[in-house]
């Protein structure tokens, strides 16, 4: 994509995943939006209303989004990686919604030339994983992040054999995604390799390493109190 002379350059980072014959595709742009679409193959897809910038870091909040939309959407069998992951400047200004009274913002007609956009440059500038377009996202818009350490966490074996299912959710925050609650539920939570974050609706808070032992502890103790006989 070429540049126009004095257009504004807009950073996104995201990914585009598909089952065989309709795909979804999902970016956080520079300025904390999260914009998601559907389609089928060869086609831009019906872009949903973008969830605006919110509260303090809306680009860490949104990327947190990012992973849970895409650990979800491989959970539904969207498990072609038609882009895993890619973090790529386009050469456009971000549409962002501004209701007019008495008028519906038209959605349909603004959004598809950003996921056009990225869809035309993000496959030849894409990454192995979603997690590295995710650092090197990080890095072009010079926000503070903690890279995560996949190699250690897939060299380091448990010391103690793991029940089936942990075992199985081990080896997915291992590889970069993370593991949400069904989305039916008001309150849910979104675990990655290096946070836990309970949230309700919008607002959420990430638990510290030795809240998420007691809570832990709590859950352990629970089911063993209410184990089915």
């Amino acid at each position: 994509m070429l540049k126009r002379e004095g257009a504004a350059m807009l950073t996104v980072v995201g990914f585009r995943l598909g089952n065989g014959s309709r795909h979804v595709t999902a970016v956080v742009t520079d300025s904390g939006r999260l914009h998601l679409a559907h389609g089928a193959y060869g086609a831009v897809g019906r872009a949903s209303r973008p969830d605006r910038p919110v509260r303090e870091n809306p680009v860490h909040r949104q990327v947190v989004h990012l992973r849970g939309l895409y650990s979800r959407y491989l959970a539904k069998g969207y498990s072609d990686e038609l882009i895993p992951g890619a973090c790529v400047q386009l050469d456009l200004e971000e549409p962002a919604p501004e209701p007019v009274p008495g008028k519906s913002y038209d959605i349909e007609h603004r959004w598809p030339v950003l996921f056009r956009a990225f869809g035309e440059v993000a496959p030849a500038q894409s990454h192995d994983s979603l997690e590295e377009a995710i650092n090197g996202f990080y890095t072009s818009i010079g926000a503070p992040f903690l890279p995560r350490r996949l190699n250690r966490l897939v060299s380091s074996q448990p010391t103690t054999r793991l029940p089936r299912r942990v075992a199985a959710l081990r080896r997915v925050l291992a590889d970069g995604s993370a593991v949400s609650s069904p989305p039916r539920m008001a309150v849910g939570y979104t675990v990655t390799a290096d946070d836990v974050r309970l949230h309700v609706g919008r607002a959420g808070e990430s638990l510290r390493h030795r809240d998420v032992v007691e809570l832990h502890a709590a859950l352990s103790a629970w089911l063993h109190l209410n184990t089915m006989k």
